[in-house]
């Protein structure tokens, strides 16, 4: 008896010993696997190529989910825990058990025999067109979920969050750019230069809106469908999204993952990241649905198909709520100027997405980072969020009533009142236009330019110097002539530390701008007015052009990608990232009071 208890202490104990290595190599291999499995993916879908290739494809992408199976049991074999790793990879064993399944369908259909010559013969038919589809649906999930755990690692090293941040645009960035260059993402016939691929994604992901190509003429469906997911995931944030994820997969977020998403989302209370970042998808995702459902109603182009008029809703509303400003029409949303429907639907979609996700979810949920009972009192706004909505409603009002007066939209009063309010919407970091913005006078030009500049909210998914930079700015000048010695707001005293992060946004933001169209002037050959309203538009990440963005010479190019980059990663953020900002002593030196300004 002894020695069989030994022979099994012995065994377990080689187990315990062996599990720990072989999980390791097991995901090793699964990584190369995925890399393998994203660059078939990129074969058939990106390239022109011959039948033969595309069934060897096929039958890759049919091995590579059987080993997801494999590698699955391996490690549940290898863990100790197994009911605690099926309910922790929940997502996997749910896919495991889908693939199983399907199998078993396949060889009851068919028969072991024919599926064992499918992957020898090349000659012999396919499975099922829906077997490939459905295996590449499940290699491309294994890839986001292997995306989460990638996404751990990155939020592991030792980076300050604003280099975190700038760091995961920049790597989307490239990445777009790169499949935007595939041979199948532009429309055939058509050709994209990789100065045009960096420029489109970057104006994709930093949700601007300028093309120097027609977008829906001179990309293919599958070019439309990356720039798309650009948007999306400019407009939330690459961690926003695969934090998301990660919740979703059951696998929770680590405390270095929380922090950076408190840096990113401007949130003040560490605990409350996992229910803003519910919030935040849930509204996005609500938000575009709705706005998509309405869209798919107002289109009046009867000869549209569903799927255009399905595509067509999806696109612009994304496009819309992210501020993005992309359309898959030649000239906007200008063929639609007399469409109210979809004129103000775009418009009501472009606001909520700027106003910032912690001011919806203040407006819809009550105090988010306040978890005591709120059954039996009043919910109060916060100063963030009074902030933002007194500061967004004075400038839509404030630039409708300047448009309205002083352009010559041609049409009856309420037409004018329409292109006048969309036209004070789009200049907050939209970038559609119903009107030619080139058309426009030097007035109605300066106040777009102001408009355009100041922005969206904090934490939306728009860009410029932001609606509570104003605000803090403007709190602060009425301070000073009313001679007081504190900045107050709503019978609240702000932070210094608050206004000094605004004098640094404003004077980094104009001297930014300033240097680009400076930079600008000496390359390109236009009028300065032009040339500063294409920088501004760009900084601001707004999309709005006055028409020279195709024409821009490469260096003019590079210079607008920049000034895209920099105004949606934000001023202070790559300050931030710059100057990796340490903990130091703390001296405090005399007051100096002789300092004459004014």
């Amino acid at each position: 008896m002894e020695v069989k208890n030994s022979f099994w202490q012995d065994l377990k104990l080689k187990y315990m010993e062996w599990s720990e290595p072989v999980i390791k190599g097991v995901n090793i291999s699964l990584f190369i696997v995925s890399i393998i499995a994203l660059v078939s993916l990129i074969l058939e879908y990106g390239f022109y190529i011959s039948p033969s290739t595309q069934l060897i494809l096929e039958r890759l992408n049919v091995l590579i989910v059987l080993y997801y199976v494999l590698q699955y049991f391996v490690k549940l074999i290898f863990t100790p825990n197994k009911w605690y790793y099926v309910r922790h990879h929940w997502f996997e064993s749910t896919l495991v058990a889908i693939i199983l399944l399907k199998v078993t369908m396949v060889i009851h259909e068919i028969g072991l025999g024919k599926v064992g010559h499918y992957f020898t013969s090349l000659n012999v038919e396919a499975l099922t067109q829906l077997s490939i589809v459905g295996a590449q649906i499940i290699i491309i999930l294994s890839i986001i979920s292997g995306a989460v755990r990638l996404n751990r690692r990155i939020a592991s090293l030792k980076f300050h969050p604003a280099q975190t941040f700038i760091l995961s645009f920049l790597i989307v960035i490239l990445i777009g750019a790169a499949l935007l260059l595939l041979p199948k993402a532009v429309a055939p016939g058509q050709t994209l230069s990789p100065l045009d691929a960096l420029f489109t994604a970057t104006s994709a992901t930093c949700v601007t809106g300028l093309i120097v190509v027609d977008t829906g003429r001179h990309f293919s469906l599958l070019g439309q469908l990356i720039i798309l997911t650009l948007i999306q995931i400019g407009g939330l944030g690459i961690m926003t999204i695969s934090s998301f994820f990660a919740l979703f997969f059951g696998r929770g977020m680590a405390i270095r993952e929380r922090i950076m998403l408190q840096e990113m989302l401007n949130v003040d209370r560490l605990g409350a990241i996992t229910r803003l970042l519910r919030g935040v998808i849930l509204i996005t995702f609500s938000v575009e649905t709705i706005g998509a459902i309405i869209l798919f109603l107002s289109w009046n182009q009867p000869h549209w198909t569903l799927w255009h008029r399905i595509y067509h809703s999806v696109f612009h509303s994304v496009s819309a709520f992210c501020n993005a400003g992309f359309s898959l029409n030649s000239d906007s949303l200008m063929s639609y100027a007399g469409n109210y429907a979809v004129v103000l639907t775009v418009a009501m979609l472009i606001i909520i997405g700027g106003l910032g996700f912690v001011v919806m979810i203040d407006l819809t949920r009550g105090k988010i980072f306040d978890y005591s009972d709120r059954r039996h009192r009043i919910h109060r706004l916060s100063v963030h969020s009074r902030l933002v909505l007194i500061i967004t409603a004075s400038l839509l009002t404030f630039g409708t009533i300047v448009f309205f007066f002083i352009e010559p939209f041609h049409g009856n009063w309420l037409y004018r009142l329409v292109q006048s309010f969309f036209c004070s919407v789009t200049a907050r970091t939209a970038g559609f236009n119903t009107v030619n913005i080139g058309a426009l006078t030097a007035p109605t030009a300066l106040i777009l330019m102001f408009l355009m500049f100041i922005g969206a909210s904090p934490g939306s998914t728009g860009g410029g110097i932001k609606t509570t930079t104003l605000g803090v700015l403007i709190a602060s000048f009425l301070s000073i002539i009313r001679g007081k010695s504190r900045i107050e707001l709503f019978k609240k005293s702000l932070s210094f530390t608050i206004l000094n992060r605004a004098l640094v946004i404003f004077a980094f933001s104009i001297t930014i701008v300033m240097a680009s169209a400076f930079l600008l002037s000496l390359s390109e050959h236009t009028d300065l007015l032009t040339l500063l309203f294409e920088e501004i538009s760009a900084f601001g990440t707004v999309g709005l052009s006055r028409g020279i963005t195709p024409m821009l010479s490469s260096f003019g190019k590079w210079v607008i990608i920049f000034s895209m980059f920099i105004g949606r990663v934000g001023v202070l953020t790559l300050a931030f990232a710059i100057t990796t900002p340490k903990e130091h002593l703390r001296v405090e030196y005399p007051i100096e009071r002789n300092v004459m300004v004014g």
